[in-house]
Formats: C-alpha cells, sequence, structure tokens
C-alpha cells in the first residue's frame, strides 16, 4: 500500500523511456570538439605520458644505482 500523499511511482519500462529521452536530450547540449582538438590534446597526452616514462625509468636507474652499488659498498 502506498504511503498517503505520496506519487505511485511510474513502472519500470516507463522510467526507462524516461532516461533514455533524458540522455538523448542531454547529448543534444553537448559541444563536441572539433577533430582538430581532439588531436591536438591526444598528442599532449601523449608527450606527457613519454615525458614521465622517461622520468620514471631515469629516477628507477639512479636510485638502483645509488642503492645497490654506492650503499652496497659502504656495507662491505
Amino acid at each position: 500500500m502506498a504511503k498517503p500523499g505520496k506519487a505511485a511511482k511510474p513502472n519500470v519500462f516507463v522510467r526507462i523511456r524516461k532516461y533514455f529521452k533524458d540522455v538523448r536530450t542531454e547529448l543534444k547540449r553537448v559541444v563536441w570538439p572539433s577533430r582538430q582538438e581532439v588531436i591536438n590534446s591526444s598528442v599532449v597526452v601523449i608527450v606527457t605520458l613519454l615525458f614521465f616514462v622517461a622520468f620514471t625509468a631515469v629516477v628507477d636507474t639512479l636510485s638502483s644505482w645509488l642503492f645497490i652499488d654506492v650503499l652496497g659498498q659502504i656495507g662491505r
């Protein structure tokens, strides 16, 4: 039994239909980027990724050298 003063929920199919209608409405409002903007953003992401891969490799190599070779010599 429904609580007094509260409207009954529409059935599941009505809610699903409304959901997809709302999604479609929102997608029409989206301002999609141009092809050139997508390409430029992708280049920025790839360059940034390559920078951080190289940076991490250098830090890893230097820290390995420091801990294995330099600090290893102190323990001998």
